[in-house]
């Protein structure tokens, strides 16, 4: 009797019981995401109401200068140039005489 019992509601326990940690694995998901959409919040917040957070964001993240400004980019000793090394390495004999577009001007930020 026992083991129809046991045969019976065993695969109903093995379930609930997967069931449960899955829940438990939801809700941590659905807490962790409603963290982040607080945080992200509070940055579009910052963002909207902070001018001088804005625009450090924006030179930072996203390599935006202000119309006029020049960036240096100091390369540390021992990697390479990329652009000058290469133009370098190029014999002048078998370079084509083509006409170049102008580099493209760097994205500004508004003063």
């Amino acid at each position: 009797m026992l083991a129809a019992v046991f045969v019976v509601y065993l695969p109903s326990y093995l379930q609930m019981q997967d069931l449960r940690h899955r829940n438990e694995v939801f809700q941590k998901r659905i807490t962790d995401l409603e963290n982040e959409t607080n945080v992200l919040t509070a940055e579009r917040e910052r963002l909207i109401k902070d001018p001088s957070y804005f625009e450090k964001v924006a030179r930072e993240r996203m390599g935006l200068i202000k119309d006029g400004e020049l960036i240096y980019k100091v390369v540390p000793p021992g990697t390479k140039k990329a652009v000058v090394a290469e133009e370098e390495k190029k014999p002048a004999a078998t370079a084509k005489k083509t006409k170049k577009k102008p580099a493209p001007k760097p994205a500004s930020i508004k003063d």
